[in-house]
């Protein structure tokens, strides 16, 4: 019981300190879309990448998949189980490292670091 009230608070703590960030990360990429859906010439770069989901379990990864694709501008597209990755399209994807960083740095913020000695049968 003792192990569940701290993880229990922990998760709350990280969940107040990320919503703020989500919430700026949604606002900035609202924006942007709107800006260049108004635009004569959209700036659009679409494309597709591959983001690491590895050490995750299956509903953290879900978790994830659900915040990129409430993140207008990018749309989670499928799961690699084997290779626990996330397909994502994105519709800027001018810098694809940057965007995947910024991706799996948003993952990081609302989920923790990944467990790597999780297994995938537990």
């Amino acid at each position: 019981m003792r192990n569940f009230l701290k993880l229990f608070l922990f998760r709350g703590f990280a969940l107040v300190r990320f919503v703020p960030i989500y919430l700026r990360e949604m606002t900035l990429a609202n924006l942007r879309v709107a800006r260049d859906a108004l635009r004569k010439k959209p700036q659009f770069s679409p494309g597709f990448l591959h983001v690491s989901l590895q050490g995750y379990d299956p509903v953290q990864q879900w978790g994830a998949a659900c915040l990129i694709s409430l993140t207008p501008g990018t749309l989670s597209i499928d799961m690699h189980d084997r290779a626990d990755t996330l397909l994502v399209h994105a519709l800027y994807l001018a810098a694809p490292e940057q965007t995947r960083s910024d991706l799996e740095s948003l993952i990081r913020q609302a989920l923790g670091p990944p467990n790597s000695a999780r297994s995938h049968d537990s």
